[in-house]
């Protein structure tokens, strides 16, 4: 009897070891999440880093009634420095349930007696019609949603957007609740 409970219980954790992992194509990759996601059916998003660790890649499961959905959103790629996620939250931008994602980037640029140690972008994506996200907003639609850390004779000035209240506070401001 206490052989067949431990293969019950071994089965059991198996199975929901397997379901933590359902996002992505590599459990052993994860950055962020898996966050659950009440706009999919069964849904969850994840991000992962690219098998190169220079990349991150943005993930999304979801069940229809036609199988299991595990598709790949978006990939934030290195630029001078691997991409960091620092911040994944929902929020409404115009009616609708967003993602929104805050990226920063190494940089330790250097002009004119300025130094910009970091770069910062705010990504928005918005769900279509059942068959996932796709990209809403970024810095190519909203110039405010990109920008740097500024040093200057010792004295940091934050990107204005550096974390997920000023970003929620911006965004429906600026695009409504």
């Amino acid at each position: 009897m206490k052989g067949i409970i431990i293969k019950v219980i071994a089965l059991s954790m198996l199975l929901v070891s397997s379901l933590v992992y359902a996002c992505g194509d590599n459990p052993n990759a994860m950055v962020q999440g898996p966050f659950k996601d009440s706009a999919f059916n069964n849904g969850v998003i994840c991000f992962q880093s690219s098998p190169d660790k220079r990349d991150v890649d943005f993930y999304q499961s979801y069940s229809k009634s036609n199988g299991e959905y595990n598709r790949k959103v978006d990939t934030f790629n290195y630029a001078d420095a691997p991409a960091e996620v620092l911040s994944v939250f929902f929020t409404p931008i115009a009616g609708e349930r967003n993602v929104v994602v805050l990226l920063r980037w190494s940089v330790n640029y250097s002009t004119n007696g300025v130094l910009y140690p970091y770069h910062y972008e705010v990504k928005t994506y918005h769900p279509t019609d059942g068959t996932g996200y796709e990209l809403y907003l970024d810095s190519d639609k909203d110039a405010a949603l990109s920008g740097y850390q500024t040093k200057i004779n010792g004295k940091v000035s934050n990107y204005a957007l550096d974390n997920a209240t000023k970003i929620k506070k911006y965004l429906h401001s600026k695009y409504g609740v």
